[in-house]
């Protein structure tokens, strides 16, 4: 069980393991034109060609059970791992470099629409390569938190063999470097790699003032499908399940050998681009052909987003492997959180249950931003058109359905409908012109509410060193933002403190009436104020680590959202994605309840507010008392012991400052 706010050392520790190919100066006839393709990759033709240098095998994940599609070598044993486990060659120009600490490192995990990235400074001296030697070159790179006890005795000189014995991972290793997997206090196998991707650029900056270093900007393996050209007459199979054809179309690129295609979430149907899409959409017997009439500057990756974005999917890469998923499952709450996902939730000892991570200011959050979007980013209606050949017609599929479309009001009585218009081709399906309907939709109106945090502590409320699980997190999972205030003690600051004052409606009528406002103001603001219904529930957007060996870690997380009580829309009975077995009725029926029962404990938390008054401030810190915290939507945040709130140096790699 989760301590309520455990200990906030933390020993951070990182590294990196680069697979370098060096340069052939001298091999004139080397072996690697014999490895590679006879026929120019930009001449391969239909959904998969014969001659086809990988072969696509089924595969069960061993920790999650989700089904995936393996590119393996064609005619050689499975490989173990992805690309960058490719890590040998038979002419030997192929070697590895692990362990390294780095300097600096800055690893950005940028969302669902664009690679994620990795700045790295490296010491010259543990990394004294001149990049003029170098081919190619991929990395990975480790983050996490060590034991105390393991710190300190791989300072004393300890390593991993001499502890664990010489058939371990990584055997000379000292203790206090991150290994590369560990098992948590539940018993589940974590991994501590947070990067896979391939060095773009290699600078070795030898200059006469500072140290010299070696900085490597890196991109993860998205970068392997933005640089491969899109052949103009290779195609995605339309008869295929939508994964199993996007893994048969790269099994024509001998680069993505390793690479694993999964769809996701598991327990829905995966749709077939045949079922979709029009006749005259794709070549007979083929698939879809690249958009935009310019195939021949169409990157694998633009293609791709084309094809799985014409029927309401995203498609990503995280490490080695190929997401596809339908963008609305990426945010609702009606599916299941990521099965690789760490965080199964927290009971804390006052008994309250957290289903997701949570941020607390005034514990856990060094900096707090929250913004709202009146522009661009509310949610606003949507209408896709798409002209079919087929039915000499214009299909429009409109998202929200009539009678639950967004209006929004403006000042005075008067209120407004706005529209957003998108046109595709291709389509011939209704319910798949109602999905990308609600796609788009989805992904426009998540960006209304916005939050920006920094924190120096590796784990969400709750938890600590040996459960570093922020940097666990991935795009579309949901974090949960909530504000701590004491009841007694010192103020914490003047925000809490006039926070406190207009949560009590009569107070805050007051207040603001003796700065000046109106009565009609103070009093319309106190009861909005009051009854509020903030939104506290986010999304992860991006994550970004910031890595230094003299200062620790620094996490920037950004998310957003919209008013899901308001914002959230359906599609038409028996057209919303379901999983799990339960009917949209079912979880509709669920919600009520919860909401009814959150209510409740919301209106009696207000009244024990308005009666509890007038002896000086509700707020501080440095309490004696255990204090109380509450978020913005009126539900109770559990008790928090004072007195440790983290301090800045708290998190550093060599221990506690």
């Amino acid at each position: 069980m989760a301590q309520e706010y455990p200990d906030q050392t933390y020993y951070p520790s990182s590294k990196v393991r680069l697979i370098i190919r060096f340069e052939e100066f001298e091999a004139k006839e080397s072996k690697v034109k014999e490895l590679a393709p006879k026929v120019p990759v930009t001449l391969a033709k239909g959904t998969k060609s014969n001659r086809a240098p990988l072969d696509v095998q089924e595969y069960s994940d061993p920790i999650t059970g989700a089904k995936q599609w393996r590119l393996v070598q064609r005619g050689a044993p499975p490989p173990i791992g992805g690309p960058q486990n490719q890590d040998s060659s038979a002419d030997g120009l192929t070697q590895v470099v692990g362990g390294i600490i780095p300097r600096e490192a800055n690893l950005g995990l940028n969302g669902t629409r664009q690679a994620d990235t990795l700045n790295v400074s490296i010491r010259y001296i543990d990394l004294p390569i001149d990049p003029r030697t170098v081919r190619s070159c991929a990395i990975e790179f480790y983050l996490g938190t060590v034991k105390a006890e393991d710190f300190e005795r791989g300072i004393a000189g300890a390593t991993r063999g001499l502890t664990f014995g010489g058939n371990c991972e990584n055997p000379n290793e000292p203790l206090n470097l991150v290994p590369d997997t560990y098992t948590d206090g539940n018993g589940t196998l974590r991994t501590n790699l947070r990067f896979q991707g391939w060095v773009d650029k290699w600078e070795a900056d030898i200059g006469d003032d500072d140290e010299p270093l070696a900085r490597l900007e890196c991109r993860d393996n998205t970068q392997m499908l933005i640089d491969q050209i899109q052949p103009p007459k290779c195609v995605i199979a339309s008869k295929e399940e939508l994964d199993k054809g996007i893994a048969d179309f790269l099994a024509n690129f001998p680069q993505f050998a390793g690479l694993t295609v999964e769809y996701r979430p598991s327990g829905i149907p995966i749709p077939k681009l045949e079922e979709a899409l029009s006749k005259t959409s794709y070549r007979p017997k083929q698939g879809p052909t690249p958009t935009g009439g310019a195939a021949d500057k169409t990157s694998v990756m633009d293609y791709l987003t084309d094809i799985c974005g014409s029927v309401g999917h995203n498609i990503r890469a995280e490490g080695s492997i190929i997401v596809v998923q339908p963008v609305r499952t990426l945010y609702s709450n009606e599916f299941s959180g990521r099965p690789d996902d760490s965080f199964k939730g927290r009971t804390l000892p006052s008994g309250k249950n957290f289903d997701s991570r949570h941020f607390i200011y005034g514990r856990n959050i060094s900096s707090l931003r929250i913004e709202r979007n009146f522009g661009k980013g509310k949610p606003t209606n949507v209408e896709v058109r798409c002209y079919s050949g087929e039915k000499k017609t214009t299909l429009v599929a409109r998202f929200p359905l009539p009678g639950d479309q967004v209006v929004h009001p403006i000042t005075g009585d008067k209120a407004e409908q706005k529209w957003l218009v998108w046109r595709v081709s291709g389509v011939k399906d209704a319910k798949t012109l109602r999905l990308l309907a609600q796609s788009v939709y989805d992904t426009q109106g998540r960006n209304e509410m916005s939050v920006s945090l920094q924190t120096y502590n590796l784990a969400s409320f709750g938890g600590g060193n040996l459960d570093p699980d922020i940097l666990d997190m991935k795009a579309g999972d949901p974090f949960n933002v909530l504000v701590h205030r004491d009841e007694e003690g010192e103020t914490f600051s003047a925000i809490t403190n006039l926070e406190g004052m207009l949560l009590v409606q009569s107070r805050s009528q007051a207040f603001l009436k003796s700065v000046g406002f109106s009565d009609s103001f103070a009093s319309t603001y106190a009861k909005v104020y009051a009854d509020r219904g903030f939104q506290s529930t986010f999304r992860l957007k991006s994550l970004g680590i910031t890595w230094n060996v003299e200062d620790g870690v620094k996490l920037d997380i950004q998310g957003v959202n919209y008013i899901a009580v308001r914002a959230e829309k359906l599609l038409p009975k028996g057209e919303e994605l379901e999983q799990g077995g339960k009917t949209k009725k079912d979880k509709q029926q669920a919600k009520k309840s919860k909401d009814e029962t959150t209510a409740e404990k919301s209106q009696a938390a207000t009244t024990d507010k308005e009666t509890a008054t007038s002896s000086g401030s509700d707020f501080g810190s440095g309490s004696p008392n255990a204090p109380n915290m509450s978020n913005w939507d009126n539900s109770l945040a559990p008790d928090a012991v004072p007195g440790q709130f983290p301090s800045r140096g708290a998190s550093t790699p060599w221990g506690p400052r």
